[in-house]
């Protein structure tokens, strides 16, 4: 609470079209005590969402009763008779259009109906609107505009498995307009990163082209945030090098914004220490984003468990206490980070407590001839006891004969004399 300089330049940094973006950011933003509350009003009132304008509004006099302010009674009146009238005409309009059949009609009117909720951050409604349209549809256009218009509310509302069903479905679909397969490989990715498949979802923002960026679902400087940290979390030094720094497409990206890149280039040197301080540095703004609030933890714990590796992979031994200042923190909890790898089986080593090092552990080749040898004897053996079970009910004529062969077998002698 006590530097909100990130958390305001990452709002105002947020594009203009991303509505809900900066909705999400406004909500979060409502508790902190900011100096001035004119981000937070202009904000909700060029969205035009009433409900979160009153609740800017009470958390600011509440927060700072003695610099309490008044809301804009002349804009919330016009605002709310704007956006009743336009609901009250387009409904009207659905009526007569239903009155009379015409099912284009009907199809679009639900269809800007949906966009209407969509603007006003009424997703609910919205969802509801674009799924009746999809009863109107008849030709592919319909079906493809349906299934990205639920794509991008279901993102906004986190429900990740309908996002995926969705997907699978577009998938069907031959998609050639470059803005919509823009938004389906940002979605797609998003769904991906929020399913925990974070190796699978950078590299489809790695591909996604910079060039004519038209989506509202995320920026640019988004992208590159959720690629890096995907890829230095899951992906192998060589396999990000191939797909990040080789890559042209994501050199784009890259050239936007130097912190982000100073990052990738400090892990690939195995500087650690710079790389995850400057992690550390922006975690507080990454906090504030609406699809990796859930899993920022998760992903910085994968990065150092994967730098962790990198850094002890060359070596049979390692100093701790070196090891320690290379990853900035101290011995004791750098200890308890192995330990909880250990327990995991990501690594094959052992701590050495008492000299502090940390030593490789060597497969037992002797180990693995006996596991064999026994492995081999146990087979032999159900081999042999099913070999001796058989022979024994062979020799007491325990066999089921079939019917139909012993009367063939019957009838044999008598056609021969």
């Amino acid at each position: 609470r006590s530097t909100l300089f990130p958390y305001t330049t990452l709002f105002r940094s947020a594009g203009r079209k991303e509505r809900h973006l900066k909705l999400r950011l406004l909500q979060l933003l409502i508790a902190l005590p900011l100096r001035s509350p004119s981000l937070l009003i202009q904000t909700a009132m060029e969205c035009k969402n009433i409900g979160v304008y009153t609740d800017a509004l009470d958390a600011w006099n509440n927060t700072c009763p003695l610099d309490g302010i008044h809301g804009n009674a002349e804009w919330l009146s016009q605002t709310s008779k704007f956006l009743t009238s336009k609901v009250d005409r387009l409904e009207q309009d659905l009526k007569n259009y239903q009155l009379s059949q015409d099912k284009e009609n009907i199809r679009r009117t639900h269809h800007s109906l949906g966009d209407h909720y969509y603007n006003c951050g009424d997703l609910s409604n919205a969802v509801k609107h674009y799924q009746k349209s999809r009863d109107y549809g008849t030709t592919v256009n319909h079906t493809l505009d349906f299934l990205l218009s639920t794509l991008k509310v279901s993102v906004y509302l986190y429900h990740w498995t309908s996002v995926y069903n969705y997907i699978k479905k577009t998938e069907l679909l031959e998609i050639t307009d470059p803005s919509k397969q823009l938004t389906l490989s940002l979605i797609k990715g998003l769904c991906e990163m929020s399913l925990g498949n974070y190796a699978q979802a950078c590299r489809i923002f790695a591909n996604v082209p910079h060039d004519h960026w038209t989506s509202e679902v995320i920026s640019p400087y988004s992208l590159l945030i959720y690629c890096t940290l995907c890829a230095i979390g899951s992906l192998s030094r060589q396999e990000y090098q191939r797909l990040l720094f080789e890559n042209n497409n994501f050199k784009q990206y890259c050239d936007s914004n130097e912190t982000i890149k100073n990052c990738l280039l400090a892990f690939y040197n195995r500087e650690y220490s710079q790389g995850l301080r400057i992690l550390d540095n922006i975690k507080p703004k990454l906090k504030l984003d609406m699809f990796l609030e859930q899993h920022i933890d998760d992903i910085y714990s994968n990065i150092r468990k994967c730098c962790l590796c990198q850094y002890f992979k060359p070596y049979l031994a390692c100093d701790l206490n070196r090891m320690a200042e290379n990853f900035n923190t101290d011995l004791e909890t750098l200890e308890g980070e192995l330990k909880g790898m250990s327990i995991g089986s990501t690594m094959s080593y052992k701590i050495d407590g008492f000299h502090k090092v940390l030593r490789y552990c060597e497969d037992d080749d002797k180990a693995h001839v006996l596991n064999d040898i026994l492995a081999m004897a146990r087979k032999y053996r159900q081999k042999t006891q099913a070999l001796i079970a058989k022979s024994a009910i062979l020799k007491s004529g325990l066999v089921i004969k079939d019917n139909v062969n012993v009367a063939i077998s019957e009838e044999k002698p008598s056609t021969s004399s």
